[in-house]
C-alpha cells in the first residue's frame, strides 16, 4: 500500500477543521450568541440545523475520502470551492479572510494530490 503523504495528512485535517467550525457556529447560532442575526427563531433554527448538518457531511466526507472515494474527492473538492465563492460574496470581514483561507488550503492540496487520491486501488488493498 502506498504510504500517505504528508500534505494528504494536512488536507485531512483542514476537512475536520472545517467540520469543527461548521459544528462550533450551529451550536453559537442554536444558543442564541450571534448577534448578527434578526430576532427571528425560525430562521436561526434553520441556520443551526444547516451549520451542524454540514459539519456531519463534512466529517462523512473526511470518513470517504480518507479511503480514496472518488465521488468523495470530487464532492469535497466541489463543496469547498462553492464555499469560497459564497464566501467573496458575502460580507467580508477579517473572519471570512480567515476561513475563506482555511477553505482554500484544502482546495490546494487535494488538487496537488489528487494523483494520491484518485489511485486505483488493487484487490488486495481493497480488501483489507
Amino acid at each position: 500500500m502506498t504510504p500517505r503523504p504528508l500534505s494528504v495528512t494536512v488536507s485531512l485535517g483542514f476537512i475536520l477543521l472545517n467540520a469543527l467550525i461548521w459544528l462550533v457556529l450551529g451550536i453559537i447560532i442554536a444558543a442564541n450568541a450571534l448577534p448578527g442575526l434578526p430576532d427571528l427563531p425560525s430562521m436561526k433554527g434553520i441556520l443551526a440545523f444547516l451549520s451542524i448538518t454540514i459539519a456531519g457531511f463534512l466529517v462523512g466526507l473526511f470518513a470517504f475520502i480518507r479511503r480514496r472515494s472518488r465521488r468523495a474527492y470530487f464532492l469535497t473538492l466541489i463543496f469547498f470551492i462553492g464555499v469560497c465563492i459564497l464566501s467573496v460574496f458575502d460580507d467580508f470581514g477579517l473572519s471570512d479572510l480567515v476561513v475563506l483561507v482555511i477553505n482554500i488550503i484544502p482546495i490546494v492540496l487535494l488538487i496537488k494530490d489528487r494523483a494520491w487520491y484518485l489511485q486505483v486501488k488493487s484487490r488486495t488493498e481493497g480488501s483489507a
